[in-house]
């Protein structure tokens, strides 16, 4: 009889599940280690549900260090550095400042976007292969920016990630309104957009939920759940166990794909790896409205999201540099006031939204780890930023690559 070979990955977000899907059409025999009680139940939970390969770009860049005056005293745009000042996340933040140049931007975007392009490959394959449905649509996005000044900066940007494909249109603010209605009765500042027919929407949790019910019923794999991993024992220069708060788990592979949390997990040096921290996002699931969007939009100027699923509108926002899950009142009033001042009619906003807010795992390079974690059978795919699903079907192809080559 011959050997099935094994494979534990430990995490069950999205990234987490991509990764067990490619093992075990590969012929693994996957068993999946979550800490949790439900797969994407965290970072992968609520997240702006956007699918958008083609013009997508590393956090680092110029433009970012200078709208830091402006995010330290103006709350709108969204974002907190705080959590920077403390000592522990120095080393992080000098790395990312290194990232923050022209010629960096341009190597770190491209390489997303090759990842990117991987997914925009596998995407309908899956969908064809497991009819998977997660309120997919292909809808278009739209990014709307305040000045013409902000406007002419966006499109340089995105003239260089056109080399990769894809299409994208400069449009007025009358355009704008004409392609998404939903703006109408904006009092948010308007000058134009950028229009992106190519992008999609969907919901990542239930995505997840579809690929993990691929995994447990056509594939053969488990998924155990309040698993929490606590490190993993070696011997001879392999990965033999991982070691949790239920005993040992033992396999022949072994893949860490649990976020920021595989920053603690992986102790010892290897080739490629980073500092991972977390930047707090929040999301507001509302009931939809009167006159909910059917683009996904972007408001530049503020930094956040809104979007339709179902019968329901999402609305995210935040980049705060915190390892904190609460979520402050001033957020959630917030972000409201910025998605009805966008779209007056769009959600019923006079109804408690469901708040989400989920750490995303950052590197200072914005590029995931990918690869061979040190032990001759251990392997790492984490680190995805705010591109977690964006970058989970093409990061897991990659992995399931290098997993090859190396054994």
């Amino acid at each position: 009889m011959k050997n099935v070979k094994t494979a534990i990955v430990i995490g069950a977000g999205v990234v987490g599940l991509t990764s067990a899907l490619r093992l075990a059409e590969a012929g693994y025999e996957v068993t999946v280690l979550e800490r949790g009680s439900e797969v994407c139940d965290e970072t992968s939970k609520a997240n702006a549900g956007q699918l958008l390969y083609d013009r997508i770009g590393a956090m680092g860049s110029v433009g970012f260090l200078r709208g830091v005056p402006g995010a330290v005293f103006d709350p709108d745009q969204g974002m907190s550095l705080r959590g920077l000042a403390n000592p522990a996340r120095w080393p992080w933040a000098l790395a990312f400042l290194r990232q923050c140049t022209g010629p960096r931007w341009h190597e770190n975007t491209r390489r997303l976007l090759e990842i990117a392009g991987r997914s925009k490959l596998e995407m309908p394959k899956l969908q064809a292969r497991y009819g998977v449905a997660f309120d997919w649509r292909k809808s278009g996005k739209l990014i709307v920016h305040p000045t013409e000044e902000r406007l002419r900066a966006a499109h340089q940007g995105l003239t260089f990630q056109a080399q990769f494909g894809g299409v994208h249109q400069m449009i007025s603010r009358e355009a704008c309104i004409a392609h998404e209605p939903a703006l109408r009765g904006a009092t948010r500042p308007i000058a134009g957009g950028i229009y992106l027919p190519d992008a999609s929407v969907g919901d990542c949790r239930k995505f997840g939920q579809q690929i993990a019910e691929v995994l447990t019923t056509k594939l053969g794999a488990q998924i155990k759940f309040g698993v929490q991993v606590t490190g993993l024992v070696n011997k001879d220069g392999r990965v033999v166990a991982a070691q949790s708060n239920q005993g040992q788990f033992e396999a022949d592979v072994f893949v860490v794909a649990n976020g920021q949390a595989a920053g603690t997990l992986l102790r010892g040096p290897f080739e490629g790896k980073k500092r991972i921290i977390g930047v707090k996002g929040v999301s507001l699931t509302f009931p939809a409205g009167e006159a909910p969007p059917d683009l996904s939009v972007t408001e530049a100027a503020g930094r956040f999201v809104v979007m339709r699923l179902g019968d329901r509108l999402r609305v995210t926002g935040y980049a705060i540099f915190s390892d904190s899950a609460v979520v402050k009142p001033a957020y959630v009033q917030t972000l409201t006031a910025k998605a009805q001042s966008l779209m007056p009619q769009a959600a019923r906003y006079d109804v408690t939204p469901e708040v989400w807010t989920g750490r995303r795992p950052q590197t200072p390079d914005d590029l995931p780890m990918i690869g061979q974690a040190g032990a001759q059978n251990l392997f790492v795919n984490a680190g995805h930023g705010s591109l977690g699903w964006t970058l989970a079907l093409g990061s897991a192809a990659i992995l399931a690559e290098r997993v090859e080559a190396n054994l």
